[in-house]
């Protein structure tokens, strides 16, 4: 019976008359519908915001269409979920979001369905946590719908590679469903990379970030050494990387943010916790990495030195500081685990009062990206580059004279008293 079906489903697939439904819109599922649907399949986006349905429905290829109503989702024959899997405030792993889509999946459910699962888990959560939500609907994984993990790679800003060109990992429950992903995306993407499970495609995800925010903790780690020691942290780098093997090089920073990077790691934690693994490494470069942005702002202070008893003087006028760039990437808008959001929390605790200026985040919690103007620069006393867009007059920050901290080496090539580096 279950050959039968995924036969089936694999006919629908080749001749492109398969109907693809992606759950949750944002820019992970924005990216893959598109692909999808510019690959000749009819492919439905359901989103919750009707915000975002509004933002984007006129900009969609005329086979990729949204919705809010998740009852046409039992008109899809393939279904990928693309929702957000963040942390809680308590810095835990959260897949409530997730689990809810599911359901709602599960709600409409039907005999040959392909389900593949791209938000980022630790590993067992396609199995453990998907698979049963799943079957309480009474369907047989393998044989009346199949279940698959392909973890989202998009980089966003990234103008070189898109879903297209960049190899889709598959890993299904079992072999019906592993063939199925496979054939799916092999009508999408250039190259697909099967793995023999949901486990293994799920840890290559996390391997991949993990592998980041190891080599991002060294580097700033390496960089305080090298500040210490008057050594140009840069130039140790660009000399490193000219070896032609066995180096990759990593920049200093004020920390790494995103939906990823910072994220997946204590996903990869708390599974070993479980699982009675110590992770010793995995747990240092989490631990530094979230202690960054707390350097970078008393880097800060520091710098603004004196400037801070003005808050303590009886004249309540504190010291104004300018964080340039608050997304957590240059080049896009996108604030989630914004390394420059932390910088601004403990800025605020020193007690300075916090502006910036962001040409991709016009507005956040009641405040407004201020003009780069001579006048407004000149009220204030400390200027941080926390994210070096493309778009942003760095010369015109270096003329105000005000103490500048470059924390991301946009300011490498230029000298001048009032230019700090990390």
């Amino acid at each position: 019976m279950g050959k039968n079906i995924k036969n089936l489903l694999i006919k629908k697939i080749t001749e492109k008359k398969a109907v693809v439904g992606i759950v949750g819109v944002g820019y992970v599922g924005e990216s893959l519908g598109r692909a999808i649907a510019e690959a000749g399949f009819t492919t439905h986006g359901f989103e919750a915001d009707e915000a975002r349905i509004r933002l984007l429905k006129d900009s969609l290829p005329v086979n990729f269409t949204l919705h809010c109503d998740k009852k046409l989702l039992n008109n899809c024959d393939i279904v990928c979920v693309c929702v957000p899997t963040p942390l809680t405030k308590e810095n835990l792993p959260n897949t409530s979001i997730l689990e809810a889509a599911v359901d709602e999946v599960r709600q409409q459910l039907k005999k040959g369905q392909l389900i593949i699962i791209e938000s980022s888990v630790a590993p067992g959560t396609t199995r453990n946590i998907i698979l049963p939500i799943l079957n309480k609907g009474g369907l047989r994984v393998g044989c009346d719908f199949f279940l698959a993990f392909s973890p989202e790679r998009v980089d966003p800003g990234n103008s070189n590679y898109s879903v297209r060109n960049i190899p889709k990992v598959v890993g299904g429950i079992e072999d019906n469903s592993q063939r199925l992903g496979v054939v799916f995306y092999g009508s999408v993407v250039e190259k697909v990379v099967p793995v023999e499970s949901c486990e293994a495609a799920e840890l290559t995800k996390v391997l991949e970030n993990v592998f980041r925010l190891i080599n991002i903790s060294l580097i700033n780690e390496i960089a305080d050494y090298a500040r210490a020691l008057n050594i140009n942290i840069w130039e140790v780098i660009n000399a490193a990387a000219s070896k032609p093997f066995g180096f990759l090089a990593h920049y200093p920073g004020p920390g790494a943010g995103g939906y990823c990077i910072p994220v997946l790691p204590i996903y990869l934690l708390d599974s070993a916790k479980k699982n009675n693994i110590s992770l010793p490494l995995v747990e240092l470069a989490t631990l530094s990495n979230r202690k960054q942005p707390e350097k970078i702002a008393n880097m800060a202070l520091t710098i603004m030195n004196g400037k801070l008893h003005k808050s303590t003087n009886g004249n309540g006028i504190k010291p104004q500081a300018l964080l340039v760039g608050i997304s957590y990437k240059e080049n896009l808008g996108d604030t989630r685990e914004s390394v420059a959001l932390k910088i601004w929390n403990k800025l605020e605790e020193g007690g300075v009062e916090v502006h910036y200026h962001d040409p991709y985040v016009l507005r956040l919690n009641g405040f407004t990206s201020s003009d780069l103007n001579e006048e407004f620069l000149k009220k204030m006393d400390m200027i941080i580059v926390t994210t070096p867009h493309r778009n942003i007059s760095y010369e015109t920050l270096i003329a105000s004279k005000k103490p500048l901290l470059d924390t991301r080496g946009v300011l490498n090539n230029y000298t001048g008293a009032n230019i700090y580096h990390i």
